[in-house]
């Protein structure tokens, strides 16, 4: 028997202390190099940031940044970069840079620029690390930590972003998963091909990366497979259906008009 996603009364609930988009800046990294934010965000890629100190307690955070932004490099390959920055750009970039090599830290790029300011972003709210990931068109926030981090939550603010970027916009080859129609005002269906018996989940992201509604699918058969879902009580904007089968997962962006 088919199930329905529960709709709920959502409004994209805005975090206060930081932006909810990004604020673009142009600068040249420690190897000379320029980045236009807002440009590259625009080409797809999504970027992730790491303000550190640096210091001994900022190891794991840009170590983690680092490991899970180079772990989309075969899937994606060259849409998610990894930068390292300097917390209040008060050290020299020789001296970033030989801490980050020192420490097995491997950033796509590294900088020491007062126009990269955390303080965008909330600021280290008495920590001395901070992790954001930024994507799409929009220059989204989709993932503000500060101080220790996870994998997980990173990473799904990364499939988030490339999701938005429209990389992984509304199909995937592992699972087929797809979306239609999309947009949709009212009900929609999630499409997508089980290559085993497996337990599924079905989770309803917004574009902070934050959970709003799960379904509890249950053990589905190999084949192919629908889910409806009801949008009637959701507020427009952009969300995300994150489908978890076994142990795959996978995201597909879900726009809501009314």
């Amino acid at each position: 028997m088919k199930k329905t996603l529960l709709s709920l009364c959502i409004a994209i609930t805005a975090n206060v202390g930081f932006s909810q988009t990004a604020v673009d800046f142009t600068v040249n990294d420690c190897a000379s190099n320029s980045h236009h934010l807002f440009a590259e965000l625009d080409a797809g890629t999504v970027v992730v940031i790491t303000w550190v100190m640096p210091c001994i307690a900022c190891i794991p955070v840009a170590s983690t940044a680092a490991t899970t932004a180079q772990g989309y490099s075969s899937s994606y390959p060259g849409r998610v970069k990894f930068y390292l920055v300097d917390d209040y750009a008060d050290d020299l970039c020789v001296d970033l840079v030989s801490w980050a090599s020192t420490n097995s830290i491997s950033p796509n790029s590294t900088f020491s620029n007062a126009a990269i300011n955390m303080a965008d972003y909330g600021g280290p709210g008495g920590e001395m690390q901070k992790t954001i990931v930024l994507g799409g068109s929009t220059h989204t926030v989709f993932y503000n930590v500060n101080g220790a981090i996870t994998t997980g939550p990173l990473q799904t603010g990364i499939n988030n972003a490339l999701a938005a970027s429209g990389i992984a916009d509304n199909n995937d080859i592992r699972l087929g998963l797809n979306v239609f129609p999309n947009p949709a005002s009212s009900n929609s269906k999630i499409n997508y091909t089980l290559t085993n018996s497996t337990k599924v989940r079905i989770d309803l992201l917004n574009l902070l990366g934050e959970k709003i509604n799960t379904a509890f699918v249950g053990t589905q058969s190999p084949g192919k497979h629908e889910y409806p879902i009801n949008m009637e009580s959701l507020s427009e904007g952009v969300y995300f259906v994150e489908l978890h089968a076994g142990e795959a997962t996978q995201t597909a962006k879900l726009t809501v008009v009314h």
